[in-house]
């Protein structure tokens, strides 16, 4: 994770969960594997940051907050800090492979600079390899005496269970609708007319607005208007696609998705222009209902090390299809 503010890192649908972090800190009851989880644009990372914050901070105030003056957090906040060790794909989307895992676990059995000990990153935790996971477990059975191990993972399930039965596992909470609106407005975002569900990752928001996503959106939709009028090619689409942040496209196809099936059903959707309507009317519910079972296997292998470009290419082919078979039945 990139520095930041330590002040940025306090997010207030996280406080809750901070309070029985605070409790174990305290006590010293932290354990040496800690993985944390939530859906994206929760803050997980931030939350998890501001545990490392702690663990490496030699005076802790009465709730669990790094004091941010001691030598360890000027060092950690200017990310020099000689005890943090990262363990993370060498390419983005890529798998950690076992012999990163070894040298990341050879880094945490060297003897900490500071006396609060030595802690590991791994992000993301389900980036690991089946053989990395194998390799890391030694080191999450028998850790180096001080040391942690910070975890971060948007999908437990596709840990192994060797993995998770390890770590003390703690799921960030999403954000009420209520209060990411109040955050989000503090920080000149507009979600007047953002749905509840989109505010429950109020981070997420933010990312889009950054990246320009309307913009990206916008072309997306373009494209799959044509697709649905039978005027693109879906390898075309799929080539406009595949290079796009992956979170954003698969958030924007799984919404989509949804909008053209509620379309069918004749329900009127905020989003969904005329077009891409006229086209979810013409391919029909059934149509719909497959394609979407196949979007949903796309979101689960976003995550992955499946070829990327062939899984947005199958995605776009496979409803080009359904769109050819929905035109030529009388």
């Amino acid at each position: 994770m990139s520095e930041i503010d330590d002040r940025a890192l306090r997010l207030p649908w996280h406080e809750a969960l901070w309070r029985h972090m605070s409790v174990g800190l305290a006590a010293d009851r932290v354990a040496h594997g800690v993985l944390v989880a939530g859906t994206p644009g929760v803050g997980k990372r931030r939350f998890a940051w501001r545990l490392v914050a702690a663990l490496l901070c030699r005076e802790l105030s009465d709730d669990g907050e790094a004091c941010g003056l001691c030598p360890g957090c000027r060092q950690r906040a200017a990310g020099t800090h000689p005890d943090i060790s990262r363990l993370t794909p060498e390419d983005t989307g890529k798998a950690i492979k076992v012999d990163q895992v070894r040298r990341f676990s050879h880094a945490l059995h060297l003897t900490p600079q500071y006396s609060t000990g030595r802690v590991g990153w791994i992000d993301p935790a389900d980036s690991l390899s089946i053989s990395a996971a194998n390799s890391l477990l030694k080191t999450l059975e028998e850790p180096p005496a001080g040391c942690h191990i910070v975890l971060i993972s948007d999908r437990v399930s596709a840990l192994l269970p060797t993995i998770r039965s390890r770590c003390q596992i703690w799921t960030v909470p999403a954000a009420e609708p209520t209060t990411a609106r109040s955050w989000l407005a503090a920080r000149d975002f507009d979600a007047n007319r953002v749905d509840d569900d989109s505010l429950r990752a109020p981070l997420a928001l933010l990312a889009r607005r950054d990246m320009d996503a309307e913009s990206l959106i916008e072309h997306w939709d373009k494209d799959l208007a044509r697709l649905l009028a039978r005027r693109a090619n879906p390898v075309s689409v799929a080539e406009r696609a595949y290079e796009a942040e992956r979170r954003l496209w698969v958030d924007w196809l799984y919404r989509r998705c949804n909008d053209l099936l509620l379309a069918t059903l004749g329900s009127e959707s905020s989003s969904l222009d005329r077009g891409l309507a006229e086209g979810a009317r013409r391919l029909g519910v059934r149509r719909i209902e497959a394609w979407s079972r196949r979007v949903t296997e796309v979101a689960r292998t976003a995550g992955t090390n499946a070829d990327w470009r062939l899984v947005v290419e199958s995605v776009f082919i496979e409803l080009s299809q359904y769109v050819a078979e929905a035109t030529d039945t009388p």
